[in-house]
């Protein structure tokens, strides 16, 4: 762009700022790469896969994680049943260790990914830099303007696991949450502090949790009550 452009855009965004005018989109191709690679390994325009998508979801994760092994069936039928229907893609940001491992893991999944390349890995980790990734697996929520909605998706996504109409509610109450710039979203909570802050806003699960545990007491005591009488 010439010298006009860039005074323009560089203006526009700071009178954005003094009237209190919501902030210009950032192209989604800016954020995760000009490509994606999608079912069956196939290259794709990233804005050709993302057009008229209202969310986008970045998955954090690898093979090599035992958590992520574990959630990533989850996300695919979420996605599968829920996100399609619903204008959500969902993004595989890749932590594998080599390439034969990143065909066998995305091979397991049935939405996008970033490709594996060496291009691709500044962009991966420019990414992880900016929303602040502590663990894996981490799923977070941008709108389609590339604006911050949540980091705590994986917790969100597995407690509406098998609810249909559930995932419904969890997508609709994303799109109407009010999204930031990611440069002024408060990013890098702790797994730990993440996951008692979605229990105190679920507060069921903590009655849920209670009739497990005692449930699962019940039954050891049971068993220790057989185990004397056999002997």
């Amino acid at each position: 762009p010439n010298y006009h452009t860039r005074y323009l855009e560089k203006n526009t965004e700071k009178m954005a700022d003094i009237a209190g005018a919501p902030k210009p989109a950032v192209p989604m191709r800016s954020l995760i790469g000009n490509s994606l690679m999608t079912k069956g390994m196939k290259i794709n325009s990233t804005d050709s896969v993302l057009k008229g998508k209202d969310l986008v979801l970045l998955y954090f994760s690898a093979s090599w994680c035992p958590p992520c092994q574990a959630f990533t069936p989850m996300l695919s039928e979420f996605y599968t049943s829920c996100c399609v229907p619903n204008k959500v893609e969902i993004v595989y940001i890749s932590s594998d260790r080599d390439i034969p491992s990143f065909n066998e893991y995305f091979g397991k999944m049935n939405f996008t990914a970033i490709p594996f390349t060496s291009e691709s890995t500044p962009i991966k980790q420019k990414l992880s830099g900016l929303l602040k990734i502590a663990g894996y697996p981490t799923l977070v929520v941008l709108n389609s303007k590339g604006h911050f909605v949540t980091e705590d998706a994986r917790f969100e996504v597995s407690a509406v696991h098998n609810d249909k109409s559930k995932g419904n509610a969890l997508i609709e109450s994303w799109k109407k949450k009010d999204a930031v710039p990611i440069s002024d979203a408060k990013l890098g909570k702790s797994m730990i502090s993440t996951l008692i802050s979605y229990v105190l806003k679920n507060p069921m699960l903590l009655v849920g949790l209670y009739f497990l545990i005692k449930k699962v007491m019940k039954r050891l005591a049971d068993l220790g009550n057989e185990h004397e009488e056999e002997l």
